[in-house]
């Protein structure tokens, strides 16, 4: 990392970038947060086991919160790092990694976890009489994925499509973005070939000028992409079963992706570069942005009625306001703090770090069993079910990683295989 060497970075240890990958692996825990909440609220009544007895606000307007900031900060810190590493590692190289550890761990939860997932969803949804042998329903899950199926989804209505990619359309979408990067980059190189990696450095105030850009941006993105029609609302697009994203979110994660590289080659978070203001102070704006989005929610009753954001033109261009500005405001706060206070090496949080992928990986097919093994627990309050699978679905999934996949990465897809043939073998429906 020839050009990385020559400037004063962030702390750093051996290549990496302390405090973002401490960041990452935070954003990561907040996902599986999220996912163990969506069985215990009304938000997640598409979500494959659902509590019926435990709709609470509490879990409704948590949810809202993570959703906001957590998947932009991690498009955020992918675009940071991507142009050091393609840089460091040239770009035939670059998508050669980025197609070993994403693309292969995206083909094989594909084919292996997701159906899982999506079992178990129809047997909480749809009842036992019209449960297949799991054998029998994994074949015709495949036979939906080799159509390629393309056009809208909704988690709402989940019997139109059958394929769908649940939490691991994130790695699909981002190594489609490295690929784009890669092609920009190389473009850029033979047009410009004498640029360098790093030109200039903006100040702090340079730094929230940007930021209240990407603000006014994501607003404008917001907006056009309101008026698309399409079926559903908020609705998902598949492209041959490959990419799948909703479509008012894929303009904020390119932005944000755009953004990370734009940081680094700027020298954001290099020296004392960072974010003006004291976090306390940054702190202080994200609460009063997050009572006011939650007022705008209690008041328009959104929560149970998310149509209704649909309708109501004043709703809806004051709910992206916020909504917007309170994502740009959970960055500055995430990264103000993270660079002051969480940028030195710690054996706990290089080791979480060193795990987060994994845990993104396999968490999602722990926490949805865990919330079937509670779900008729009845007499436990739903923070109590909440902590159990919140806390279970992250040690293992920690577990896993660090003792399983990191050492013995073949071993791992032979279990993976194993853990198939047994549910062919064994998960048959109850008459």
């Amino acid at each position: 990392m020839n050009e990385i060497m020559t400037q004063t970075l962030p702390e750093s240890s051996g290549n990496r970038i302390l405090f973002l990958d401490n960041m990452r692996y935070l954003m990561v825990v907040f996902v599986v947060l999220f996912h163990a909440g969506m069985s215990y609220g009304t938000l997640g009544r598409h979500w494959a086991v659902g509590d019926a007895v435990a709709n609470i606000k509490l879990f409704d307007m948590t949810l809202l919160i993570i959703d906001i900031f957590a998947m932009p900060v991690l498009f955020f810190i992918a675009g940071y790092f991507a142009l050091p590493n393609i840089q460091k590692k040239s770009p035939g190289v670059f998508l050669k990694d980025k197609f070993m550890r994403l693309g292969i761990p995206w083909l094989i939860s594909i084919i292996f976890i997701v159906p899982i997932i999506a079992y178990i969803y129809r047997y909480k949804h749809l009842g036992r009489k019209q449960l297949l042998s799991y054998g029998q329903f994994w074949i015709n899950w495949m036979k939906t994925v080799s159509d390629f199926p393309t056009g809208f989804w909704s988690p709402m209505y989940p019997n139109i499509v059958n394929f769908n990619q649940t939490a691991y359309w994130f790695i699909s979408l981002l190594l489609f973005f490295f690929i784009i990067f890669t092609i920009i980059y190389i473009l850029k190189k033979r047009i410009c070939p004498s640029s360098s990696i790093q030109e200039k450095m903006h100040s702090g105030k340079t730094m929230l000028l940007i930021m209240l850009s990407v603000w006014l941006l994501n607003i404008i993105m917001s907006v056009l992409v309101s008026m698309i029609p399409s079926p559903f609302p908020d609705p998902f697009i598949i492209i041959a079963g490959v990419l799948q994203f909703q479509t008012w979110r894929l303009a904020t994660y390119i932005i944000y992706f755009a953004l990370g590289v734009y940081a680094f080659s700027r020298n954001w978070f290099v020296k004392d570069n960072n974010f003006p203001g004291h976090p306390l102070l940054w702190i202080a704006i994200c609460i009063i942005l997050c009572f006011g989005l939650g007022l705008i929610v209690i008041l328009s009753n959104l929560l149970s009625n998310m149509e209704s954001i649909q309708t109501d033109s004043g709703l809806i261009i004051t709910f992206m306001l916020l909504r917007s500005l309170l994502r740009e405001t959970f960055l500055v706060v995430f990264m103000s703090i993270a660079f002051r206070y969480w940028n030195r090496p710690h054996k706990i949080n290089e080791t979480f770090a060193a795990n987060s992928y994994n845990i993104y990986l396999v968490h999602l097919p722990l926490v949805v069993v865990l919330q079937l093994l509670l779900v008729n627990l009845m007499g436990t309050s739903s923070l109590v079910k909440f902590g159990i699978v919140s806390s279970l679905s992250l040690l293992m999934s920690y577990a896993i990683s660090r003792y399983v996949i990191k050492p013995h990465p073949r071993l791992s897809v032979a279990a993976v295989l194993v853990i198939f043939l047994l549910m062919v073998i064994f998960v048959y429906p109850q008459v």
